[in-house]
């Protein structure tokens, strides 16, 4: 009996053997340590740019082990568009993050979640208030009267103008979605939600905590040495619950005495009088997105800070765009309505958002099961990361891709160059994000109007270096200095 035992084991695993062996490789990727696999040797910072090095030599499917865990890294359009687009409903959930999803608690978040129930539910809402908002007369002029205002506090302070990007950004999505207005950058609402941005940037970067790739690291108490990361996610949590709270208590009591302005969560709270606790606490959590999604589009305003960056860099590009705007306007401020006049600078507002894209590397998604792809296996339950930095940098989609050339999109004879890049840096499949429009929209009105108004030039590294972008999943530029000298004197 016990021979037949082993003759069986033996052969049981004789056939898995040879069935393993059967099966197809999974993609190519640099070699790793011993258990650790590759989580050594991805940066903290800019990994993007390392993995479009790898990619190089490993091709536009690269596989990473992290600690055991598959991560299959896309740094080509054709293999995004045919895993993330045309095979969204396999690609379409979100791996399980220990440290921003576990213990931060934003896994309850429409945009963390796992595709299913709860998620579609989440962005039926989100999208129900973005649409509604953007159809909603008033919004273009008050973006407009936004942009107003902060071309004033540019013309009064020029040296200030980070903090006035900051401010813009900020006190717009502020206002579009809870109807609260902001005058300042030391908002208590504003300093709130942009450090609760920051921990989420920190807490999401690829290899910063090791209890990403090590989940059972989650359940060490959090007063053993080099727990450390605990109370870090405690807090980033705690902070990021009080801000949802604080901001959908302010708008529902302005609703209820019937002072509230138009917004994303007024219009859920006056449209829903009979909504369930249930539906109230969607509602927060959609809102808080709605809001912080704005934010991220332009987290640290990095897409404005990068518009005025090139602008003092190309001044001939400038000079272009502000013909343009000038023939279109007149002596009159920019609208939005101007935009469809304005071929030259949607297609500079491209290049910005090509030349270093917000978020180089898409939120991860997460392979439901084994799916082949290319000749090669794709692990199920592997996280895919899509390289967008690699997609928007590459010479065979945009011909000198380090440069920035407006016109490479004014010359549209061959389809298969200079894609429009909104397509990749605001993310893909059912993972797009739903308020892309309304940032965009935000983007090109403050655009027009400082090119309207001023020119910028010499643009200075606070670090007396050539000036770079950082950062763990947002990119932004370091600190500069420019000169921003007005273009007419102040009628």
């Amino acid at each position: 009996m016990l021979d037949l035992i082993i003759v069986s084991i033996i052969t049981l695993l004789a056939c898995r053997y040879i069935r393993n062996s059967k099966r197809l490789p999974i993609p190519p990727g640099p070699g790793g340590l011993p258990l650790l696999g590759n989580a050594l040797q991805i940066p903290k910072e800019c990994s993007w740019l390392t993995f479009t090095e790898w990619a190089k030599t490993f091709g536009p499917i690269m596989y990473l082990s992290i600690i055991g865990s598959p991560v299959i890294v896309l740094s080509s359009r054709e293999a995004v568009i045919d895993l993330l687009e045309k095979k969204s409903l396999i690609y379409s959930d979100r791996p399980v993050a220990p440290m921003a999803g576990e213990l931060a608690g934003m896994q309850k978040y429409t945009s963390m979640l796992s595709y299913g129930h709860r998620h579609r539910k989440g962005r039926k809402m989100m999208l129900g208030m973005l649409t509604g908002i953007g159809k909603a007369q008033g919004v273009h002029t008050a973006q407009e009267a936004m942009a107003a205002t902060f071309i004033s506090r540019l013309r009064c302070s020029p040296s200030e103008y980070r903090a006035h990007i900051h401010w813009l950004v900020a006190a717009s999505a502020l206002e579009l979605t809870y109807g609260i207005r902001s005058d300042s950058s030391d908002d208590p609402y504003q300093l709130a939600i942009v450090k609760a941005m920051e921990a989420l940037s920190e807490t999401m970067a690829p290899g910063a905590y090791l209890v990403d790739a090590i989940p059972s690291l989650k359940y060490v108490p959090e007063w053993l040495p080099g727990a450390s990361f605990k109370k870090r996610a405690r807090e980033v949590a705690d902070n990021l619950s009080s801000i949802e709270n604080r901001l959908f208590r302010v708008t529902r009591e302005q609703v209820d005495r019937g002072e509230a302005r138009q917004s994303f969560v007024a219009n859920f709270l006056t449209e829903n009088g009979d909504a369930t606790p249930e539906d109230d606490e969607l509602c927060r959590e959609v809102a808080i997105q709605i809001y912080a999604g704005i934010l991220m589009l332009l987290q640290t305003a990095s897409v404005l800070l990068s518009f005025f960056l090139i602008m003092a860099q190309y001044p001939h590009v400038q000079r272009n765009a502000q013909i343009e705007v000038d023939a279109v306007v007149g002596d009159r401020s920019p609208q939005y309505s101007d935009r469809k006049f304005m071929p030259y600078l949607e297609a500079l507002l491209k290049e910005v958002y090509r030349w270093n894209p917000v978020s180089p590397l898409a939120m991860p998604h997460q392979v439901r099961h084994e799916d082949v792809y290319a000749g090669y296996r794709i692990p199920a339950g592997s996280t895919i990361l899509a390289n967008t930095w690699a997609l928007t940098h590459d010479p065979e989609l945009y011909p000198d891709p380090d440069e920035v050339i407006p016109e490479r999109y004014l010359d549209g004879t061959d389809k298969s160059l200079n894609p429009d890049p909104r397509d990749f840096v605001f993310g893909y499949g059912r993972r797009v994000c739903p308020g892309k429009t309304l940032a965009d929209d935000t983007v090109f009105i403050v655009a027009a109007s400082v090119l309207a108004a001023f020119t910028i030039s010499d643009a200075t590294s606070l670090k007396g270096e050539k000036i770079k972008y950082r950062g763990g999943i947002i990119s932004h530029p370091d600190d500069f200095t420019c000169t921003i000298t007005p273009r007419r004197p102040v009628g």
